[in-house]
């Protein structure tokens, strides 16, 4: 009784500890705000959504190769904001640390990983090329082959695993597949004359999120018109993607190469039906929901 009862406290916790999705809106609204001023007063030569997109974004992720996907922002930004909240008694900044956020459908969603996706997205100017594969499904498709590497077995028993973390848990859980799927449709939405936070309350309080998984593909992979075809065209997609290779390199996939990880070797052939089975389980994920 003592240890359902901790379970049952251990969830209550983690669930007032998520976000709600008005709450992150009001502060993002504000963030938009200081932004404009920001942008009107200093006339930096980044444009208005790269400043927002690579503002969030930093506040989590900011290493190096961050800083190559998704850019730079000015150095003085973050303590221009910092100042404005500090002036104003708002939570501005709030919008670089928060993790999961709840949405209007009860659907979990990483915030700060949204914001990345875009940035790398907006950043390297494409939907469709290398960079916004590795910022969203792509990398996220390789921590699922990270997920599931300890186990065995054959490609089926692989693929029940697969499934068991997509959108569920590990590294490719709910809020980072909504956050990728959603990411390229708001950014498609998003101009520097636009608040992203009337986008995102449009987009999450009406329908236009239930088409989501149609409208990602349209936009990811516009090539894409036979849906028999979906498994090989995203396989092959992953598979050739250069930069993803580092990022299995480094999950212990792929082999180093003679200069390591940045310039790794062949795929570990024990791991092949591991890869399979995580993006052919995202593949079915998208083809499910058309």
């Amino acid at each position: 009784m003592k240890i359902f009862t901790l379970i049952l406290l251990s969830i209550f916790i983690q669930n007032l500890s998520i976000v709600t999705f008005d709450d992150a809106m009001k502060n993002l609204k504000i963030l938009e705000t200081y932004i404009k001023l920001y942008y009107s007063e200093k006339k930096p030569k980044d444009s208005l959504n790269h400043l927002l997109l690579a503002y969030i974004r930093e506040g989590k992720y900011s290493d190096t190769a961050w800083t190559i996907a998704g850019g730079s922002i000015p150095k003085d930004l973050v303590s221009y904001i910092a100042k404005k909240d500090s002036a104003q008694n708002t939570r501005a900044q709030d919008c670089r640390k928060y993790g999961d956020i709840l949405l209007p459908s009860n659907e979990k969603f990483d915030f700060v990983h949204f914001f990345a996706v875009m940035n790398g997205i907006e950043f390297g100017n494409s939907y469709t090329d290398y960079y916004s594969a590795l910022v969203g499904w792509g990398g996220d498709g390789a921590q699922l082959i990270q997920d599931i590497k300890n186990f065995e077995g054959g490609f089926n028993e692989l693929y029940v695993q697969a499934n068991r973390y997509l959108g569920i848990q590990g590294q490719f859980g709910q809020g980072d597949l909504i956050a990728d799927l959603d990411a390229p449709i708001i950014l498609k939405k998003l101009n520097g004359n636009t608040f992203c936070s009337e986008i995102m309350t449009n987009y999450y309080k009406g329908n236009e999120w239930k088409n989501r998984v149609k409208n990602f593909v349209s936009i990811t992979f516009p090539k894409l018109t036979d849906r028999k075809k979906i498994r090989d065209v995203i396989y092959e997609r992953y598979n050739s993607d250069v930069f993803i290779h580092i990022l299995e390199c480094q999950y212990g996939v792929r082999s180093a190469g003679i200069a390591g990880c940045y310039l790794p070797g062949d795929f570990i052939p024990k791991y092949e039906n591991h890869k399979k089975a995580a993006i052919y389980a995202f593949a079915d994920y998208l083809d499910k929901r058309f």
